[in-house]
């Protein structure tokens, strides 16, 4: 399977392969501050565990 790399910023997390272990896997993001938590987008990088 290819790496699930993020770039619409849709966070289609079934599709990642980091979904085991990922702290916002399907977590309901409701919040302008908690939209877009996704250790694969840039602005997240090394900033967010998964």
């Amino acid at each position: 399977m290819a790496e699930y790399e993020n770039k619409d910023r849709k966070c289609e997390c079934w599709k990642c392969e980091l979904s085991g272990k990922c702290a916002y896997k399907d977590k309901f993001q409701r919040l302008p501050d908690e939209l877009g938590k996704c250790a694969k987008l840039p602005k997240n990088s090394g900033k967010l565990k998964y």
